[in-house]
């Protein structure tokens, strides 16, 4: 158990002593979604989310914010000097490694939580944004760039590749594996900002595109002058870009969390029991890229049948309420990787006092063993049932509020029966695949 490797080894608890029947769950969660649209249907009958996410000023520019901001830029390009010496030049275990359970964990798990619980931190420790600072200044400010045209599909290029590497790509945790694939994307993007400049990264770089959707959900954010503001959750997903790329970001977020939960239920492990290297490579693909289907055709199903009986077109409808699928892609992540973070983070910590492998003991925590009783299997449970049900809750709230915009009251109510289904379909599903693996 210890041993296993970070990016294969999702959830970490038995589930054969749930504290409920799955089906109770199930039952439960279907139960207290439809209770909430009833309670939304006559309580909440005007828009409150949109236009309300300017908030209130906390905290001014100074010298002090940009020193921090400064320190933090500092930290970030540390770790990622950091991280590619462990991956290309550390043990080549993946135990011993920092490089495995720092992607995986620390980075993918953890900026994915504070983004939205609090605020998009990556945009200020992202060490691509300081390189491209660099370079920008290098530069000069007369330099010519090339004008871009491509929007948000080179960040659902990366981030498909990158849930690829996590969850199909066999030799996903090896710490040369890592090194490749990190030196490959960062080159890639740091060649980009050369083109097309610093600003690209808003639209082109995987991460800062991905976790500045979820930070649309965190109640602290930073406006165009630099202050810090504070503001309602959920309030800023209003003013989500409603492009094709950006709904193929949201659903890429979603479907590689659900294909996770397929990859560990007992009929995928007898599927592919059996299976060479290859084959099992060539099936998890295939079934990755039917996961993603599913959540797609769900989703675009519900907004033809919404257009058909509200006369509207399906694609302006998908624009309009694909930010209601933002909340639930925090909730998959949350119930998928909770018990990774709890264990795997332990291991984070013991390996920061020897990140590379060589027997150092920097901060006293080296071979700190991993305390599986941290968490039980059935508080996980209970964590991952909360956390989908919030979720989709919370994807219910969103939803209704726009609709609101869009309908009058009665049919605003009336064309969410789709959606609704559709969101039932994802809760009850999610909770059979992640309970019943």
């Amino acid at each position: 158990m210890a041993g296993a490797d970070p990016a294969a080894a999702h959830g970490l608890g038995s589930r054969t002593d749930l504290p409920l029947p799955v089906w109770m769950f199930a039952y439960g969660a279907a139960a207290a979604l439809l209770i909430s649209f009833a309670g939304l249907a006559v309580f909440w009958r005007s828009a409150r989310l949109e236009g309300g996410g300017g908030g209130r000023v906390i905290l001014e520019p100074s010298g002090l914010t940009r020193l921090l901001a400064m320190a933090a830029r500092a930290i970030g390009l540390a770790l990622f000097v950091l991280l590619i010496a462990a991956a290309a030049f550390g043990d080549a275990d993946t135990v011993e490694n920092i490089a495995p359970v720092f992607i995986y964990v620390v980075f993918w798990v953890g900026l994915t939580l504070i983004s939205a619980l609090i605020g998009d931190l990556w945009r200020v420790v992202s060490p691509f944004d300081t390189l491209a600072a660099i370079l920008e200044r290098v530069a000069g400010p007369d330099r010519q760039l090339a004008p871009y045209r491509f929007g948000r599909w080179p960040a659902v290029a990366g981030l498909t590749g990158f849930v690829w590497l996590e969850l199909v790509y066999p030799y996903r945790a090896e710490p040369r594996t890592l090194a490749a694939a990190v030196g490959i994307y960062s080159v890639a993007v740091l060649l980009a900002t050369l083109r097309w400049g610093r600003q690209w990264l808003r639209q082109g770089e995987a991460f800062t595109v991905l976790f500045g959707l979820l930070a649309n959900m965190a109640p602290l954010y930073a406006d165009e002058e630099g202050r810090i503001r504070l503001r309602p959750p959920l309030t800023g997903l209003v003013g989500l870009k409603p492009d094709a790329a950006t709904q193929a970001v949201v659903i890429v977020a979603l479907g590689s969390t659900s294909f996770d939960g397929l990859s560990r239920t007992r009929f995928w492990v007898d599927l592919t029991r059996n299976l060479d290297t290859m084959p099992n490579t060539l099936l998890a693909t295939l079934g990755l890229v039917w996961a993603t289907s599913i959540v797609t055709l769900a989703f675009v199903g519900a907004m033809r049948v919404t257009g058909r009986l509200q006369r509207r077109r399906h694609t302006e409808l998908s624009a309009a309420f694909i930010h209601s699928l933002v909340p639930i892609a925090l909730a998959y992540a949350v119930a998928h990787y909770f018990s990774l973070m709890v264990f795997e983070g332990q291991s984070a910590l013991a390996l920061a006092s020897d990140p590379l492998g060589r027997g150092w003991n920097l901060f006293g925590t080296a071979g700190n063993p991993v305390d599986f009783t941290a968490v039980s299997a059935a508080t996980i449970a209970y964590v991952q049932a909360a956390g989908i049900i919030a979720g989709h809750v919370a994807g219910v709230v969103v939803a209704h509020d726009r609709a609101l915009v869009l309908f009058p009251h009665r049919e605003a109510t009336r064309s969410q029966y789709p959606l609704l289904a559709a969101m039932v379909v994802f809760t009850v599903g999610g909770l059979a695949l992640l309970l019943g693996a």
